[in-house]
């Protein structure tokens, strides 16, 4: 399931499940117990949205039968479209469920939006967030290694989470994952991962290196399995305690599951700053909510740090506009050299970007490994596609604004036609530009130009392929 929390945008790839699980002891049951479940599929990383509209029909329809889930339907096709960047107040089952869908551009906020009142309901249910839950409390044990655990993520290692209940480690899974938002997380993850998933094998198989994925366990059976991960995290029955680090050996040596703590060798690069103390205190009391917004700005403002010198050694890639030739192809994106990017990182880059923000270690380390990650490919892979978009519009640019009559005056027929045919799939892509009326006139005009000094018979030939009503 790899998506980045924090975005409405989703991968086609997966779904994901949200369950309410019911059990009733009864003798009257075979096994003892009355076991059923309901599941929403969604291919949407609504969690809190989705989980709470199981908590509501769930109940309904193990009271009522079938008939919540047609009304619970019904209610849906009332819904319409759920856009980014709008509020909602919808009908559910005789409830109204409130809840704001942020966009990409927008930042948390530290109190829910303003809902208007709704006549079936004086007291509507209210989501703060309609992605993860609340993530100062789901990480509340590891606290104090959160700095490493913002590393392992960054580089995608393998990580197990054991725990309890499917509950407890899809919300732990969940966490980690959104830890370098707004940084997509590309690797695999499985929020609840068991021996019955087809990739049980390969997960467990100690041929090779472990794959690098995050899963969240219930079973005793992977304290065994899964020993070759290097990263395990073991949770206590109390969510207040925070885990230790300890020697993974020492889990080799115990019983299956293991005692609770977090498992590795690790040796982070970053050194622990100010505002996880300042997170870590138990001498004033905060409200939980305000506790989860100081901890999402510290999450934030790091993967920012680390952000913001790759977005400027990134600028430097970009061709200077005085390069772009119109009549030849347009210029792209220089590559990423990890030692020309390394030595751009001077130390006054470091103080400027990294230092004075609090966050000492050893940067050029921790850049050296992340550029070799699939975090990185992938967003590298990302701003090279925006800036070769760019390019390839400020070469069009170049192309409408050019004198196209002293080009062509000494070109050879051929030459002619290539032109034509070079502007026209130039013209295509502008097609889906709505704010580009201007210079799609101007393409035009140097098309019309041309089509008009080539012979008759190869200009009826070649209209017919050119769609100049776009």
């Amino acid at each position: 399931w790899p998506l980045r929390p924090g975005s409405s945008s989703h991968d086609g790839l997966y779904y994901y499940g949200y369950v309410f699980f019911r059990q009733v002891k009864g003798e009257q049951f075979k096994r003892g117990y009355f076991q059923k479940s309901l599941v929403l599929l969604s291919k949407k990383p609504y969690m809190n949205l989705y989980s709470e509209i199981v908590q509501v029909i769930a109940p309904q329809y193990f009271d009522s039968g079938q008939v919540a889930i047609e009304v619970a339907l019904h209610n849906f096709a009332s819904w319409g479209d759920i856009i980014p960047g709008k509020s909602y107040q919808v009908p559910l089952l005789g409830q109204v469920l409130s809840f704001h869908l942020p966009s990409l551009k927008e930042k948390a906020q530290p109190q829910p939006k303003e809902f208007p009142n709704h006549a079936l309901a004086p007291k509507p249910l209210i989501l703060r967030s309609v992605y993860e839950s609340n993530l100062y409390s789901t990480l509340r044990p590891l606290l104090p290694h959160i700095g490493m655990l913002w590393e392992l993520v960054l580089f995608g290692e393998p990580i197990v989470v054991f725990g309890s209940s499917p509950t407890e480690t899809s919300a732990l899974v969940q966490a980690l994952v959104s830890l370098i938002a707004p940084l997509r997380y590309v690797n695999d993850y499985r929020p609840y991962f068991t021996i019955h998933d087809s990739e049980f094998q390969e997960f467990t198989s100690k041929t090779h290196a472990p794959s690098r994925v995050i899963l969240g366990v219930t079973n005793p059976y992977f304290g065994k399995a899964l020993q070759h991960f290097p990263h395990l995290i073991i949770l206590d029955t109390d969510p207040d305690k925070h885990l230790k680090i300890l020697n993974p050996k020492e889990h080799l040596n115990s019983s299956l599951k293991g005692k609770p703590g977090f498992y590795t060798r690790y040796k982070p690069y970053l050194v622990r700053d100010r505002q996880i103390k300042k997170l870590l205190r138990t001498d004033h009391q905060r409200p939980n909510e305000v506790e989860d917004l100081m901890l999402r700005r510290y999450l934030n403002e790091l993967t920012h740090t680390l952000i913001i010198p790759l977005e400027q050694y990134t600028s430097s890639l970009m061709p200077l506009q005085k390069s772009i030739n119109p009549f030849r192809q347009p210029p792209l994106l220089r590559p990423y050299v990890t030692e020309h990017f390394l030595s751009y990182l001077s130390e006054t880059v470091l103080k400027v970007n990294v230092e004075l923000k609090g966050h000492k270690g050893s940067w050029k380390d921790l850049y050296r490994r992340f550029l070799k990650s699939n975090n990185f490919e992938y967003w590298f892979t990302q701003k090279r596609l925006e800036a070769n978009r760019r390019l390839e519009l400020l070469h069009v640019q170049e192309l409408g604004d050019c004198d196209i009559y002293s080009w062509m005056k000494d070109k050879h027929e051929v030459e002619i036609v290539d032109m034509l045919l070079w502007i026209r799939d130039r013209y295509e892509v502008l097609a889906s530009h709505d704010n580009c009326i201007e210079l799609k006139d101007h393409l035009k005009n140097h098309i019309k130009t041309l089509l008009s000094v080539i012979p008759p018979d190869l200009q009826t030939s070649l209209k017919p392929s050119f769609n100049l009503d776009q």
